[in-house]
């Protein structure tokens, strides 16, 4: 039977359909007509859990990871992480001798403190990535214990700082070390404590002694398991520091002119070694009626302290200074307020009589003389020689009665005297004369003294 043409022509295309079906589900060969299997991806396995002591090196195996066959070795990756540490540890991936390489199969790393290390082991291949497989490397510590040295004895002066050096302690297993240190003895003169040994807990502590003598201090390192034996390492301090000298200053009996507050004078103390000194004024007697106290002195730490009084009598005070080793003995000082006694007056004393001489050269012009001014000048006035017959503090005071002339600085013993310019004559001689006085004054009585200054001013021939 034949079929129609059109018919026909479905038929074949409907034989291809079936034949190319059949085609697409028959599995893939290989040349060889071998059927090819689909690659699993790899399965990480991270090996047994590890135990290991501080300072030993820990192996890790990832060689029972599995990968498919048809991928070459040199392709497969090996990838460790660290997924926990102790507190303490400061290892991290760098730490692994190899990583992240087809050649990282047995790493291994030094754990730097006991206690668990977790990792994680991820494989890949062109296949695809492995699941992390997991193991815990446990460090524990060995059986030894530590080995504290605490350096080498130490000497020196007193006001130095001493270090001691503990870099030679050890652990056999390589443990970080834990250090605590110690005062163990000290001289009878000294009030250390353990508590001022500065930086107690590190390798290199100090202690800066606060007398002379032999100090020891123990040292007792830990692996963080087990103890040390103590070192014990000796500090001898000499003191070559002489004492200071305190001086309080001159006694003073004021009379009825005390000043209030009195200024303290320790300005003469001193230290043979030329060390900074620090001052420290106390009451060592008040009058029985005084209710003063440490609170009246302005800053009793000054040289020059101020202390205010309250009633007539006598006041003692004490002065002591320390160089930065030791104390001073102390120096005493007596104040006297006598409220019955006589005040006599001051004595004022000015200093001698001045006299100045100035010429100008005159000029004659239609014979007539035209002169110059004598240029002013200045001159020293020194009333430093005046005093007080009952020691009493006394002001002065500098006056001229024309208003013609300056001073710079009319309250005080020496001042400078500006005179003005002295207008000249040809042929003559021009004087001046200022009256100058000084007076000084106690609390309740004063004297003046006055010299002379002439002035003279003569015009002549050139």
């Amino acid at each position: 039977m034949r079929w129609p043409a059109s018919l026909a022509h479905s038929r074949r295309l409907t034989l291809l359909g079936i034949i190319a079906l059949h085609t697409a589900c028959e599995p893939d060969k290989d040349a060889a007509g071998d059927t090819a299997t689909p690659c699993d991806a790899p399965v990480a396995r991270a090996g047994d859990d590890v135990n290991v002591s501080v300072g030993e090196p820990a192996v890790l195996d990832g060689s029972a990871s599995t990968f498919c066959a048809d991928h070459a070795a040199a392709t497969r990756t090996f990838g460790w992480t660290f997924e926990t540490i102790p507190t303490d540890s400061s290892v991290d991936v760098s730490a692994l001798s190899d990583n992240r390489t087809s050649t990282a199969v047995t790493p291994n790393f030094v754990p730097d403190v006991p206690g668990d290390y977790t990792l994680a082991l991820t494989v890949s291949d062109p296949a695809g990535d492995s699941a992390p497989d997991y193991l815990v490397v446990r460090v524990g510590v060995g059986d030894d214990s530590p080995v504290a040295h605490c350096g080498t004895n130490l000497s020196g002066e007193l006001g130095e700082t001493f270090t001691f050096d503990a870099a030679a302690s050890s652990d056999p297993e390589g443990a970080r070390l834990e250090y605590n240190w110690s005062l163990s003895s000290k001289p009878t003169c000294s009030e250390l404590e353990t508590d001022n040994i500065y930086n107690s807990g590190g390798p290199s502590p100090t202690i800066v002694p606060d007398c002379d003598g032999v100090y020891s201090v123990s040292l007792v390192v830990s692996d963080g398991i087990q103890y040390s034996e103590p070192a014990i390492c000796y500090a001898e301090v000499r003191d070559d520091d002489e004492a200071p000298v305190a001086d309080a200053g001159d006694n003073q009996d004021f009379g009825v002119c005390a000043d209030n507050p009195f200024e303290l004078n320790g300005w003469g103390s001193y230290d043979p070694d030329s060390d900074p000194l620090t001052y420290q004024w106390s009451i060592a007697r008040l009058p029985a009626e005084s209710t003063a106290d440490e609170y009246s002195f302005d800053d009793a730490t000054s040289p020059s302290a101020k202390f205010t009084w309250d009633v007539v009598g006598t006041y003692i005070f004490q002065l002591e200074v320390y160089d930065g080793y030791e104390w001073s003995p102390p120096d005493l000082v007596v104040f006297v307020v006598d409220g019955d006694a006589t005040n006599n007056p001051p004595e004022a004393n000015a200093g001698d009589d001045v006299s100045i001489e100035k010429e100008v050269d005159c000029e004659s012009t239609s014979y007539v003389w035209n002169c110059p001014d004598c240029r002013g000048t200045d001159i020293e006035l020194d009333g430093s020689a005046s005093f007080d017959p009952d020691g009493d503090a006394h002001a002065y005071t500098w006056s001229e009665s024309t208003g013609s002339v300056t001073f710079s600085n009319r309250y005080s013993a020496i001042t400078d005297l500006f005179l003005p310019d002295q207008p000249a004559e040809y042929g003559v001689t021009n004087t001046v004369v200022y009256e100058i006085d000084l007076e000084v004054a106690d609390c309740e009585q004063s004297d003046v003294d006055t010299l002379n200054v002439t002035f003279q001013c003569t015009g002549q021939r050139p």
